[in-house]
Order: structure tokens, then sequence, then C-alpha cells
């Protein structure tokens, strides 16, 4: 029986990196008889083929092939794919991963919607909103009909194909030494070609892990062949998506590379290129502008976005260069105000704004009622006033928030209300501020499934009429610990000063976040009862816990203590026995829930009379071991979280 889907790998001297390619193909859920794994070697220099023969030797569904160095992952991919036999096809690269239950969805859902290309969910390590906007909806059984050819963004091969759909319809990378963007070729083509385009958003599926050794980023605008290379790719798609049926599709892609490829990245590079080299640029920028962009679609671009487009057709290099320097040094702030639990719910309260170079806000100026971006005199002789004119653009200042699993890189988006609003500044200028409510289920904020039990991070992205800045949500309030259906978490503010959320009780616990605060527990210290009076309760739950008291002394004690973390409806308290009596001394307190880290330590001392709670900062400093001991371990666990 074939296998359900082939795993393609083109592989060039991938080092260390091809260990999580192997890794995470050995912890597929779907059996490893029901997919196959075929790495061609692209004449590695090196021990490559090797290394990856040993590995083949011990894998009956993988198998490796040599062939003399082509120069680009176009070739293996194209050779593997006909050596593939399975009824899928899937192109990884040498050194990223898949998520665990990656192969197996991705087969039942392509079987089920029937898809000819399945674009899954893929994170990148380096971006918590990598792949984000095409996945907000949903699930999409067949994005030809519902969304459009954005769906598909971004376009890298890391994607499902039906096998006999590719070989059918001769769709294939094209091959070259260096052959810019081939995967959107491919894409390009299969959607033109496909009868169904599904989206599956409910499963993480691919990781890309960011390194300097990306091929395609070291080409840019102040080259030839990068210009040779985009006009081709503009040809490609203006040609492969002609015909009124597809007009849509080609307008969007073309505008997609023309933001992305020439604006943003000649805008960007424009302050790095000698003379020679932005006359040439801007002359290939200029060329490409005037065949695959017509004036008319100007009109549909975000204002931010028109204006450069504006300075380009006026072949104004000087004012792209000063638009640049105005628009690269902003940034946002997204900061959360209130964090609180409401019926096992994390709810958020926050705002955003716009900030210049100073950290303070983008104000615009004022003109009658009018309002307007603070240019210089030339900019905005040179741009139309309804581009520069920002009066009605509140609409267009929105906010997204998500949690992002900090080990994983997986990213889901939460649900939001916000409202934006002008507020005045103290120079005369206004600028947009926004407050919004989130909030986070743990038990379905991953599109209806449970949030993974791992420590998190609240990330945000503000965008404001074409313009994107993207960051952590500041976080500047107490813990908020709470025991709900399934587990513990604790949102609280990370070393950074951001939010964030520990559902695993690996940096933080509710234990130790839950506000132990007793004077005397009384009689010999054989047992302890704390109370937790800052753990909200949304489930009666009984956990294992631990505590160890960590004698200040050296050479003393240390006393393990075992029991219980016990939620009820009337409050939350940590129930505790030593297997014999604690001696008398200075000890640091610390707390574990389940498999977790000890944490939070608390200095105590314990006597006949029982065990003290000392103050967190002694009226006198602590001295000898005890003070020493206690700082190290305060240091310690503050770097973990």
């Amino acid at each position: 029986m074939p296998p359900r889907i082939s795993v393609v790998i083109a592989a060039y001297r991938p080092g260390d990196g091809f260990d999580r390619v192997m890794d995470s193909l050995d912890a597929q859920t779907l059996p490893q008889g029901e997919f196959e794994t075929i790495v061609v070697d692209d004449g590695s220099p090196d021990d490559t083929f090797e290394r990856l023969s040993a590995l083949a030797a011990t894998r009956p569904n993988m198998r490796v092939e040599r062939i003399e160095n082509s120069g680009w992952p176009s070739r293996p991919r194209n050779i593997a794919t006909g050596l593939a036999q399975g009824e899928y096809v899937l192109f990884m690269d040498h050194d990223d991963s898949l998520y665990p239950d990656a192969l197996r969805r991705m087969a039942e859902y392509a079987s089920e919607t029937r898809a000819d290309l399945l674009s899954p969910k893929e994170s990148k390590t380096s971006d918590a909103w990598w792949g984000m906007p095409a996945l907000v909806d949903g699930n999409v059984p067949n994005a030809l009909t519902d969304g459009g050819i954005d769906r598909l963004l971004p376009m890298v091969p890391h994607k499902l194909y039906r096998r006999e759909f590719l070989l059918e319809q001769g769709i294939a990378f094209p091959e070259g030494r260096r052959q810019l963007w081939e995967d959107i070729y491919v894409n390009v083509a299969a959607w033109r070609k496909a009868e169904r385009v599904a989206v599956l958003a409910d499963t993480p599926v691919y990781l890309w892990h960011s390194s300097a050794t990306n091929n395609s980023k070291t080409y840019g605008p102040r080259t030839e062949e990068f210009w040779d290379r985009l006009d081709e790719l503009l040809a490609f798609i203006d040609t492969t998506l002609d015909g009124e049926a597809f007009a849509e599709a080609r307008r969007s892609a073309l505008l997609h590379q023309y933001r992305s490829r020439v604006l943003l990245r000649l805008s960007r590079d424009l302050t790095k290129a000698s003379a020679e080299e932005t006359a040439m640029a801007m002359g290939r920028a200029r060329a490409i502008q005037e065949r695959y962009i017509p004036e008319a679609w100007d009109a549909g671009l975000a204002k931010q976005v028109r204006a450069r487009s504006i300075l380009l057709r006026a072949g104004r290099v000087d004012l792209l260069a000063a638009l640049w320097a105005v628009d690269v040094d902003t940034s946002c702030r997204v900061t959360a105000t209130e964090v609180v639990w409401r019926e096992g719910r994390l709810h958020l309260t926050l705002t955003a704004r716009w900030l210049d170079r100073s950290g303070g806000p983008v104000g615009l100026i004022r003109e009658g009622d009018r309002l307007y971006r603070a240019l210089s005199p030339e900019l905005r002789a040179a741009l139309p006033d309804d581009v520069v004119e920002f009066s009605d653009t509140l609409d267009r200042f929105r906010l997204d928030v998500a949690v992002r699993d900090r080990p994983a890189s997986v990213t889901w988006q939460l649900r939001l209300e916000q409202e934006s609003h002008w507020i005045d500044l103290d120079d005369g200028r206004v600028a947009p501020e926004l407050t919004a409510t989130a909030v986070l289920d743990p038990g379905t904020v991953a599109l209806g499934a449970p949030l993974a039990t791992s420590v998190h991070d609240l990330v945000a992205s503000l965008q404001w009429d074409g313009a994107q800045r993207a960051g952590s949500v500041r976080y500047s309030g107490p813990a908020a610990p709470a025991v709900l259906h399934g587990g513990t978490a604790v949102a609280y503010r990370s070393q950074k000063g951001a939010l964030a959320l520990d559902t695993s009780a690996r940096l933080r616990n509710v234990i130790a976040d839950g506000g132990v605060s007793v004077g005397l527990v009384p009689g010999a210290l054989t047992a302890l009862r704390l109370p937790l009076p800052r753990i909200a309760v949304f489930a009666p739950a009984e956990l294992p816990a631990a505590a160890k008291l960590t004698s200040a002394r050296r050479g003393g004690a240390e006393v393990l203590l075992h029991g219980a973390l016990v939620a009820e409806a009337g409050g939350v308290h940590l129930d505790l026995a030593a297997s014999g009596q604690v001696p008398e001394g200075e000890y640091l307190l610390t707390f574990r829930l389940g498999d977790g880290e000890f944490l939070g330590p608390r200095p105590v001392g314990v006597s006949a009379d029982g065990l003290t709670i000392l103050p967190r900062t002694p009226a006198a400093p602590a001295s000898g071991l005890l003070g020493r001991v206690r700082a190290r371990l305060v240091r310690a666990v503050r770097g973990r979280a």
C-alpha cells in the first residue's frame, strides 16, 4: 500500500539542523509505515551524504539520493517528487521541524476536503505573527471560493500537494543555480490549476527555524540580479493568472510582491546604497511599476503604502529615503492595565499607542478640523492631501493580540473588542489611542482546543493604515494565579516587563504566587496547612505538591514536605507533612506543584513554637549565609521567569 505522504527534503550541508528534521519525523503520530521520507543531497562537499545514508539504514521509510550540486533546492525537490510514492507531497527545508500531529492531521484534512493543495498552520521562531493573517478565520475547505489567493500567504513551499496533481499539471520548481522565490512559482501555478485549495488552521504543522543561511536573504535591491529575478516572477504571475476568472488573484498577488519587495525593500535599502546602486534600483523599480502596477491601483493602497508608490512614480529617491526615515523610527506600545480571572478565563484590559523615536505618541498636526501627518515641507508638497490627511484613519488603527507558546513558537489569536479615539497632546498635536478588552480561555483558545501546558507570552500587532508594528504586551501589575478545569495557571510580569502565562508550573506556580502570609504555625513542625488567598478557584482540585526547607546554615538540614494543593469552593490551601520533626533554625521555604520546579523562596524561622513566615524585606539585613542563600535563590528563580 503506498504511503499517504512523501516528505521531500533538499539537503545541502545541513549540519546539526538535520537532527531537528529527523527528531520531528520520528515523533509523528502518523505511523511510520504511512509516510516516507525522501532526501536528495545536492552535492554537499562534506560528509552529509554518509550521515544521511546512515540514518536511512535504520529507517525503512527513508530514502537518500545524491546529485551533482545544482546550487538551489529546486532540482533536488523536483527529483524527489518524481521518486515519491505518496498520495501527497510535503516539502521541508533541511533544518526545520514538524509538530507531532502534523502529518496525521494534514492527511486527514486533505482527504476530507479532497484538496489538490493544502496550506497549513506554520510558525516561525523569529516572528510571532508569521502566517497568522491567513489563518484568522480558521479552517477553510476551499480558498478558491472563500478568501482568495492571500490565504496561501506566506507562499513558502512547506505545504501539502497532491502528487498526481503536480505531475499531471507539470508543476515544478524552476531550476537554476540561483533562483529566487522558487516556491512562489509553484504556489501560483497550483492556485491556477487546482480545483480545491484547503487551509488548515487548527493544528500546528510546520516550524521554520530562522537562521542566517536563508539563500534569498543574500540578494537585495542593490543588485541587478534581484531585479532580474523579481521581473521574471512578476511576469510569471501576470501570465499565469491571466483571464477574468483570475483577475482578482492576479491583482492581489502582484500587489503583494509590489508592497513587500519593491516599496518596502527599496525604501529600506536606499539608506545603505551608493549613488550608482540607487540609480540602478530606482530605474528597475520604476520599470516594474509601469509594467505591472497600473496607477489606478494606487487608490486601493493603504495611505502609508500609497505615499511610497506615489514618490516612486515621481522618481523622488530623496523623498523616499526621507519618508522611510520617518516611518522606521516608529514603534507601538501595548499595555495590559488589568489582568483578572473571571469564570475560568483570563480577561485583559489593554491600551495601545503608536510611538515615535522619543517614545512619545506619534502626533498629527491639526489644521482646522482636519488632521495631517507631521512631515517635512518637501514631503507635504510632493504628496496629495488625501494621502497626508489622517482624519479618517481611526477605523484603521487596529490591534491584534495573541498568546504564543514560548518553547514551541505556536501562536493563537484572542477574541478582542476595541475602540480607537483621538487624544490631545501637550504640544497641540493629536494622536490615536486604542482601548480594548481581550479574553483568553485556556480551554478553547487554540481554535476550540486547549492551550498547551507550557509557558506562554502575550504578543500584540498594531496596524495603522498600511503600517504594522509588533511587540509584547507590557505589564506591571501583580501575578494572577488560578485553579482551572484541567490544571492551574499564573499570569505574571516577566523579567522583561511583559505579560506571560505559565500553565506548566515550570517558571511560576500558583503556590508561590498564591499569597502565603501567615504569622505562626503553632506546634512542633511536622505538618503545614497554609492558606493561599490570592488564587482564583474555578474548579475543585487536589494536586500533588511539595515544599522544601533549605537551612541557612552551612551543612544544615534540607527538609522535604509532601502533600497536596486543595482547591475548594471556599478557597485554596496547602496541606503538607514532613517525615519527622524539623530542626529549629532559619530556612528558605520553596514550593513545587506536580513535577515542576521549587519556586518562590520565602525566609522562615522554625522554633519550638512552630513556623513563622518572615518579612520579605527584614528590618535589618539578613546576616551571614541566610542572606546570601536567599539572594542567590531569588536571583535564580527570577532569571528563569
